[in-house]
């Protein structure tokens, strides 16, 4: 994600605080996603979607939500996709690209 943030300087603030929150975010489901970030989207059943710097770019990852085994919670991991400007997004054929290099 630094190099999203170098690449799109206006979006950088909100960058570092979306992978500060989810560093420390143990989501299960998807509803627990959107009570952090209302703006976020489910798509194709695989995608999530957060909106950065109020639409101008998209984040695209898949989440493997944490879940309850064996009395334990696992951690769960978030894959990011791509960092896309919103033109961008709108072509799915970009969604699995990566973040700028």
């Amino acid at each position: 994600m630094n190099r999203a943030a170098e690449q799109y300087p206006d979006a950088a603030k909100e960058i570092a605080v979306w992978c500060k929150v989810v560093q420390s975010a143990r989501w299960r489901n998807f509803v627990e996603v959107r009570q952090v970030f209302n703006s976020a989207d489910a798509v194709n059943h695989r995608y999530v979607i957060f909106n950065i710097r109020h639409n101008r770019y998209r984040l695209v990852t898949i989440i493997h939500y944490s879940r309850e085994t064996d009395d334990r919670i696992t951690e769960g991991h978030l894959y990011i996709r791509a960092f896309l400007t919103h033109q961008e997004y709108n072509d799915p054929e970009n969604w699995d690209k990566g973040v700028p290099k």
